[in-house]
């Protein structure tokens, strides 16, 4: 038998993956397809994720951060709180490798950008934040991390699609308390995000 998220081979008897910790017991249960990755579209200095992909946003109205769906074509992407729209020049995609381990499965890393938190992300999980032209600096944030990385971006016409995973790394049962959690944020190439 074959892992569902990684595709590694499980062996007998066994409850996670060894590799990328998904539940055993979730093999029974259908999963839904992950979408394929569909490049976006630039219109009139906009950038047009496809019909029925989830994005996050922060709105500059209601101050909030949202989870939406997109609906149309249009440049368009409504708060899901105030109902405001606003077009963006840029999608930043950012992908949570999966863990093994049960403290780190159910750990959240809090997306920061620009000092703002954008909310979390689970094991697993992927999620696409639409940008406002300009710098931004980017990070990954939870307690006890060891280093907590940032990256700097410039959202413009020419560079608009930006791609990074983010690991925690079990550094074994005997690591010397007090060190934090070893992590790495890298960029990627935004084909390989999955579940986007």
């Amino acid at each position: 038998m074959n892992c569902i998220k990684c595709g590694n081979p499980i062996g007998d008897g066994a409850k996670f993956c060894n590799s990328c910790g998904n539940p055993v017991e979730a093999e029974s249960a259908p999963k839904p397809e992950p979408l394929p990755y569909a490049e976006p579209k630039m219109e009139g200095g906009n950038i047009i994720i496809p019909v029925g992909r989830k994005y996050r946003i922060f709105c500059p109205d209601c101050k909030t951060v949202s989870d939406g769906i997109k609906n149309d074509a249009s440049a368009g992407y409504p708060c899901p709180s105030c109902g405001k729209a606003y077009a963006y020049m840029g999608q930043l995609l950012i992908y949570r490798m999966g863990s093994f381990h049960p403290l780190y499965i159910a750990r959240h890393i809090n997306i920061m950008i620009d000092g703002l938190d954008y909310g979390f992300i689970l094991n697993h999980e992927s999620v696409r934040v639409m940008l406002a032209p300009g710098s931004h600096v980017f990070g990954c944030a939870s307690y006890g991390l060891r280093k907590p990385m940032q990256y700097k971006i410039e959202v413009s016409p020419e560079h608009n699609n930006f791609a990074f995973k983010f690991n925690l790394i079990y550094n074994g049962p005997f690591t010397y308390p007090g060190r934090g959690t070893s992590n790495e944020l890298l960029p990627c190439r935004p084909e390989e995000i999955p579940y986007i």
